[in-house]
């Protein structure tokens, strides 16, 4: 589900006058090519407002030469109708379109609205509530079967926090020698900082959670392992900066595992009345943290 993360990255590109193309995209036509199930088609209707094909970065209209792997990126904006989005909804549109794509989501929020989900019925509505942006992206990586059709893989999403475009300074693309290049560097732009992760990493949520089994030694253990962590981080700084996409996005993964068993292993630990039971998913708890510091350092 894509929602609201204040500790997301902020981008607002200036996309080319000469890449732009302004086509608005039927979701009949979505769901054949991406063969949409009747559950999904019913979230489409939900959330999804409007879906247009707004730019197009091809070698005509970037002056960048395309790749094997990269021949155009699509950039696609959709209104929303909700305040979320379903990232299967991006999963299929993806499906139907055989390029690399780029999401740029728009909603309408009315903050003074009593109703949660936030959908609008009319554009005299819209009009009195806030615009606001979201940027997402997966990585696309186009390959062949066995039989030689062609298929396309594709990462987790990676998302931008959600922020009114006008208070915001939109810039020019990245520097790119190629439409490839161009590519990966659009959706590094969107990987989390070591920074904003850390504002809310284990190491300081375990500060004011963790319960208090052997005070003094688990507090100074608590220290060592947050300033080894970032540590860490200043250690791979810099070798980190040319680390293909693919590595990093490999690592994102397993960082989002291991987060969600760090949750499950905090809630069996916060539950458990056996103190020696609770003490040793308490040390496996902080084996968990520091295994996501060293994930973490790797970004």
């Amino acid at each position: 589900m894509i929602n609201d993360n204040n500790t997301l990255p902020i981008i607002h590109w200036r996309f080319p006058e000469a890449a732009k193309f302004g086509r608005v995209i039927p979701k009949e036509k979505l769901y054949q090519q991406a063969n949409v199930s009747t559950a999904l088609k019913q979230r489409f209707v939900e959330q999804v407002g409007q879906i247009k094909w707004a730019y197009k970065l091809a070698e005509g209209t970037t002056n960048l030469s395309k790749t094997k792997s990269v021949t155009e990126i699509e950039i696609i904006h959709i209104t929303l109708k909700s305040k979320d989005l379903d990232e299967n909804i991006l999963a299929a549109i993806d499906k139907a379109i055989p390029h690399p794509t780029l999401f740029i989501l728009k909603r309408y929020q009315n903050h003074q609205s009593n109703d949660k989900s936030n959908n609008y019925s009319n554009d005299t509505e819209q009009k009195k509530a806030t615009e606001q942006i979201c940027i997402t992206a997966a990585h696309k990586v186009k390959g062949n079967t066995a039989s030689g059709k062609e298929t396309w893989q594709q990462s987790q999403y990676l998302n931008s926090a959600w922020f009114q475009p006008t208070q915001v300074k939109d810039m020019p693309l990245p520097t790119a020698t190629n439409l490839q290049r161009l590519y990966e560097q659009l959706l590094e732009a969107l990987i989390p900082s070591s920074l904003d992760r850390d504002k809310n990493s284990p190491e300081r949520i375990t500060n004011s959670s963790e319960p208090n089994i052997n005070s003094s030694d688990d507090t100074s253990s608590q220290i060592s392992e947050s300033k080894a962590h970032y540590n860490i981080n200043e250690k791979h700084q810099t070798e980190t900066i040319n680390q293909p996409i693919e590595e990093k996005l490999a690592t994102l993964a397993e960082i989002e595992t291991l987060n969600k068993k760090l949750q499950q292993v905090k809630a069996k630990r916060d539950k458990e009345k056996q103190f020696n039971r609770r003490r040793e998913l308490n040390d496996d708890y902080k084996a968990l943290i520091k295994q996501l510091a060293q994930l973490q350092a790797k970004i």
